[in-house]
Formats: structure tokens, sequence, C-alpha cells
């Protein structure tokens, strides 16, 4: 009778237990989830010239579109790939991401013992090199993408390594 008392009880508390945990999950704030697009460049045919190649497109999908309301309320963030065995490049016309103030002016030097200068990002021209299978992660400036004034705007992207293909595809804002 000790032995099932004592079991009964330590069930008790594993439950108890477990209703606490769950209990505090649900009133743990969710954090703000950033909202990704992804861009995969495409393997261009071999052994074929620039104008054998026809309406290839270079990075896909060849839209994307951005809601102001749902997808501007956290960070937003462009993953751009390049599974493919060549260099790429990829530039939007008119969009800007957000560089470490250190990466935009690799000689400025802050002193982090100095609080005065806080880090910053600075709005610079979306245009990246990427090397054959190489990933890479930036977040979009707002600039362009947000206000009235911006709803319907659509902002080209392409290779500019490979421009004579033809555009890849646009960023629509809705």
């Amino acid at each position: 009778m000790r032995q099932n008392g004592r079991m009964l009880f330590f069930s008790w508390m594993s439950l108890m237990g477990a209703l606490a945990l769950c209990a505090g999950l649900a009133v743990v704030p969710k954090e703000s989830e950033a909202k990704d697009f992804v861009f995969i460049a495409q393997e261009l045919g071999k052994e074929k010239g620039v104008f054998e190649m026809g309406e290839t497109e270079v990075w896909l999908p060849n839209a994307v579109v951005i809601n102001q309301k749902e997808d501007l309320n956290e960070p937003l963030w462009f993953i751009i790939q390049n599974p493919t065995g060549i260099d790429h490049e990829f530039a939007i016309w008119g969009l800007y991401m957000l560089i470490p103030e250190e990466e935009a002016i690799p000689e400025l030097k802050i002193d982090p013992s100095f609080g005065g200068l806080l880090p910053r990002n600075i709005p610079m021209p979306i245009q990246l090199k990427l090397k054959a299978g190489e990933t890479k992660k930036i977040q979009v400036a707002p600039r362009g993408l947000t206000g009235e004034k911006n709803l319907g705007a659509r902002y080209p992207f392409f290779c500019p390594k490979h421009k004579d293909i033809r555009i890849s595809g646009y960023v629509y804002v809705d």
C-alpha cells in the first residue's frame, strides 16, 4: 500500500509539473518572426551561348509579392541561394539592403568601450556577388516598400553578370 501511495504521489506531481509547464509556455509572449523570401539561381544551359538560351531565367521565383500590412510588421529578409556550378550576381533596382556600418565603411573603427556610438545599419542598393554553391541572407530596408505611394510598385531583379539573358523577375508591393 505504501509503494502504491508513493507512485500515486509522484504521478500526481508529474502531472502537475507538466500542466504548469504547459501553462507557462502558453503565456510566454511569442517573439516576432521575420519574413523570409528565397531566391534560387538556376543552372544556365550547358554549352549554349547567351543568344541560344532564349527565355532562360537566372533567378526564381520570377515574381515575389510583398504585402505591406503583413510582411513588413517584422524584419524582412531575402535569402539568395546559388546552388549552381557557376558564379552569379543578384540585384534589385530601387530596393536597399541594411548593412552593418562596419561592413559598409571598413575604415570606420568604433571603440566598443565608448558608449556614445551605437552600431547602425546603413541602407545600400541590393547587389550581391554569389560564388557557386554560396547562400547569403540580407535584411531588406523598408525604403521603397512602405507607404501609400509605394503600393503597386514593381522592382526588377536580375543577374548583372548574365544581364544579356533577360530580367529574372519582379518584386511587387501590395
